[in-house]
């Protein structure tokens, strides 16, 4: 059967089946205590998902994304080369200590703005701001890569002009940054245009939106997602995953911090 007839048939399976799930109150509430809310979209791409992508995954469904809380646990996986797999949040910190060694200019990539990345993420930059150049859609970096140092200063500014109590719902504390990573962009549609969730509705947005997966680059901080990112939303904050585990990402359905807790923070 072509694949096209396929997916139809499948969606309109899909689409019965979760319009009957829905009618027991109790069964959706423990859906969505589970897990984010799944589209039928989504749910079309897992299960056309190659063996590959789905080895394993069974194996870490049942571990329990923990409540966000601010704390500091240094994260499992410190090393620079495990860059992929690192997770970030207001609990879990990198050392002081940690700084890329390959981190190059943002203009190597051939986009508007300034700051530094990873050498390794550079080809897939400059594949994505060419792509949306090309769709009329330009991108711009307004921040990248930040040391341990420069984000405690951030954090202490603005706990200075907002408090703590305000500082902490939108900055993350030094160690607790993807920026520190070296793999972490801020985009906005031109060079010195300020960071605003007005982005996300912006064309440049919507189009980064529907395509920064397929050059390796995933949302942290989705609209409406914070119980499970543990931050309110930033269009503009975009990780680099590589192109293989962003859309793995993608296609979960899942926030970045959800896939990362299952798959590779508490696996054995």
């Amino acid at each position: 059967m072509p694949a096209v007839t396929l997916r139809r048939v499948i969606a309109a399976a899909l689409s019965t089946a979760l319009i009957m799930s829905a009618a027991p109150a109790a069964i959706a509430q423990d859906v969505t205590l589970s897990s984010e809310p799944v589209s039928i979209e989504t749910a079309l791409d897992t299960l056309l998902l190659s063996p590959a992508d789905t080895a394993g995954t069974a194996a870490f469904t049942t571990a329990a994304l923990p409540a966000c809380k601010i704390a500091d646990k240094r994260t499992r996986y410190i090393k620079k080369k495990q860059w992929k797999k690192t997770l970030l949040d207001t609990k879990l910190r990198l050392p002081r200590s940690y700084e890329p060694w390959d981190l190059v200019s943002v203009r190597r990539a051939d986009i508007a703005g300034s700051g530094k990345v990873r050498a390794k993420m550079i080809d897939d930059l400059k594949a994505l701001a060419r792509a949306a150049r090309k769709a009329g859609k330009p991108l711009a970096v307004r921040s990248a890569w930040r040391s341990y140092d420069y984000q405690r200063a951030l954090f202490d500014s603005y706990v200075r002009n907002h408090g703590y109590d305000q500082a902490i719902r939108f900055s993350a504390r030094p160690g607790h940054s993807e920026h520190q990573l070296g793999t972490t962009v801020d985009f906005t549609v031109g060079p010195g245009v300020p960071l605003s969730t007005k982005f996300g509705n912006s064309p440049s947005g919507k189009w980064l939106a529907r395509n920064g997966w397929k050059y390796g680059f995933i949302m942290s901080y989705p609209k409406g997602m914070k119980k499970w990112s543990c931050y309110s939303y930033e269009p503009w904050h975009w990780r680099y995953f590589g192109r293989d585990l962003a859309r793995k990402i993608h296609r979960s359905g899942q926030v970045p911090r959800r896939y990362l807790w299952e798959r590779f923070e508490t696996a054995p």
